[in-house]
């Protein structure tokens, strides 16, 4: 596990290592970050929240549902928190509905969210990209890993929306290219949120059939740097 040296209880600069370790998906880390600003100052909402989407990515939606509950507390019309606790109830009820055990790893957007598989690098088949031209702060604060999105290909761009079809970011021009030419050819591709704050949005790609146009053509060059390897 990281230690998490701190000499000082500067809040701020404790944000900042727990929005690092969130943008890399160390959601323990990142837990533990937001937990020790909250030891500091227990009503910062921005930590709770941060606190609540950690909760939620480790699996933990009723701590994650209770954090967001004392955001809401604090701030009644947050909509961070009231968007995600909707998701979380939702999501709950469906289980319950479904008998399944009440302790059951919260699933995002996707019936079928598995992370494990999810961020699981296929050489040729997946690629994490930060996204371009960025919707608004309060729009991306909504995100969370694990939350399907939606590629929409254009005639020269490659916008992603969110299920409910509001704008989030746009794909470079060279990723674009490609996936529109991908696309036509009749390759099917998901996409889902890696890791969101109000100033980066990054998004896992994922190749989930292939045409036999392109039978033997990856759809993503193998570049290490840029695409998402296995946890």
């Amino acid at each position: 596990m990281d230690n998490i040296t701190v000499g000082s209880s500067d809040a701020e600069f404790l944000a900042q290592q727990a929005i690092a370790a969130a943008v890399e998906s160390n959601w323990e880390k990142a837990a533990k970050l937001n937990r020790k600003i909250l030891s500091i100052s227990k009503d910062n909402v921005e930590a709770l929240n941060r606190l609540a989407l950690a909760q939620s990515c480790l699996g933990k939606s009723q701590k994650a549902q209770k954090t967001y509950k004392k955001v809401l507390e604090i701030d009644p019309y947050n909509m961070i928190a009231t968007k995600n606790l909707d998701k979380l109830t939702k999501s709950n009820g469906a289980k319950t509905n479904g008998n399944d055990n009440a302790s059951t790893k919260f699933k995002s957007t996707t019936d079928n969210y598995d992370s494990a598989k999810l961020f699981l690098f296929e050489p040729g088949k997946t690629k994490m990209i930060n996204l371009l031209n960025l919707a608004p702060p309060q729009v991306l604060a909504t995100l969370k890993c694990g939350d399907q999105v939606l590629i929409n290909p254009k005639n020269h761009s490659v916008t992603i929306l969110s299920t409910d079809k509001l704008y989030l970011g746009a794909l470079p021009d060279d990723l674009a290219h490609r996936l529109i030419s991908f696309i036509a050819g009749g390759n099917q591709y998901d996409a889902y949120v890696k890791s969101a704050t109000p100033k980066m949005l990054t998004v896992v790609i994922r190749e989930v059939a292939r045409s036999e146009k392109f039978i033997n053509q990856p759809s993503f060059q193998n570049n290490q740097s840029s695409y998402l390897e296995s946890d």
